[in-house]
């Protein structure tokens, strides 16, 4: 086994991922943890980070002292938050070697390799972005003014689907009483839950949606029409700027895809790997290891 590893790590709003592996590319071992974005703060995200983590080290059978043989690409959701790269960069973590960034800038890193092209995230949130030569992105400013099409968005427009049925304004469905049954069919037990939930709480109810979808549920359907044209026009706002080719990534994105208008779909690109193979090359690309 090569002296040096890498761990790539992809921490989002509802999980957070880690790939174990050695420097030719071979995978030892893999973790999955919860929400792994600053917005919860950084306790959180460093103990999701090291859940993860040791998971796949778990998996990889070493023993946690294989860490200080381990370099690690973290990106993480919030760090545009005030003060979070600070906390990022003064963790005294037990890796060789860390480097921190956005949750968007790994995932772009994966699908091209650092080169050109752009992403469309529908995950937890939503946003289009590439960092090639310069950056350019087109929303993302953060649920619930932004991120249309993210799986937070879908799960406030379901909630408030279900309300409207409440109401007699639209007709009840299989998704609408799914959803208040969650609530004991009682609005004031919405009203209680709104008042704390967060982007992570409302994407939770986007299974429901995609669940609903799949049985015939119209309301389902068409939230998720809805859904996949708020993404549709991220990537055309990409194009519209110059991006040669965009790719479409995030726990939504095959869900999304198949109600994409189909000359949208057409033209995205697949992606080359994920975004703890671009966490890796973050790693790699630090040490100058490629």
């Amino acid at each position: 086994m090569a002296a040096d590893l890498f761990l790539g790590v992809d921490g989002g709003g509802t999980r957070c991922r880690a790939r174990l592996e050695t420097a030719d590319g071979q995978v030892l071992g893999q973790g999955v943890a919860g929400p792994a974005s600053m917005r919860f703060g950084f306790d959180v995200a460093r103990d999701a980070v090291m859940s993860a983590t040791r998971q796949a080290l778990t998996e990889a059978g070493l023993p946690e002292d294989a860490l200080k043989s381990t370099y690690a690409g973290i990106g993480l959701a919030g760090t545009g938050k005030l003060g979070a790269r600070e906390a990022l960069e003064s963790w005294l973590h037990p890796f060789a070697g860390a480097w921190f960034e956005g949750d968007g800038y790994v995932a772009w890193l994966g699908a091209f390799g650092g080169g050109e092209g752009g992403i469309v995230v529908a995950g937890t949130g939503s946003i289009g972005i590439t960092y090639q030569g310069h950056t350019v992105r087109v929303g993302g400013y953060g649920f619930p003014v932004s991120d249309e099409g993210s799986g937070a968005d879908l799960g406030l427009n379901a909630l408030r689907h279900a309300l409207r049925t409440l109401d007699g304004r639209t007709a009840p469905g299989g998704l609408s009483k799914a959803i208040l049954a969650k609530f004991d069919d009682n609005p004031a037990e919405v009203i209680r839950w709104v008042e704390t939930a967060s982007a992570t709480d409302y994407a939770t109810l986007a299974t429901l949606v995609t669940q609903h979808a799949a049985s015939g549920d119209i309301a389902a359907h068409d939230l998720l029409q809805e859904a996949a044209n708020h993404i549709a026009e991220l990537a055309y706002a990409l194009f519209n700027k110059g991006v040669p080719k965009v790719a479409l990534v995030g726990g939504l994105a095959e869900t999304l895809k198949a109600y994409m208008p189909p000359n949208t779909a057409a033209r995205l690109v697949n992606p080359q790997a994920d975004a703890m193979a671009g966490g890796i090359l973050l790693a790699k690309q630090k040490i100058g290891a490629v």
